[in-house]
């Protein structure tokens, strides 16, 4: 079992309302790929960050620690987002 947060900064975002579309396509995405929980968890009235937390449950914490790493790369791959911070925990 492993619990991720993740801090991005987001330098291209206009407003709130296009913050939460790309956020919503974002995460969508990562729960269908890697079948892992995710929210926004904070800066949600910020345009310039993007926080969000991960959990999953796996046999190995090798994949855990892969699927967060998988994560965090497609995300900071998406234009105008660099991922800031990460923390994890993994059991």
């Amino acid at each position: 079992m492993g619990i991720a947060r993740m801090r991005f900064r987001l330098f291209s975002v206009g407003s709130l309302k296009e913050k939460r579309s790309m956020v919503k396509h974002i995460l969508n995405f990562i729960r269908k790929k890697h079948n892992v929980s995710i929210s926004e968890i904070g800066a949600q009235d910020s345009k310039s960050f993007l926080e969000i937390g991960v959990a999953m449950v796996a046999g190995s914490s090798s994949i855990i620690h892969n699927t967060f790493e998988e994560i965090a790369s497609y995300i900071e791959l998406r234009e105008g987002l660099e991922l800031e911070e990460m923390e994890k925990e993994i059991w």
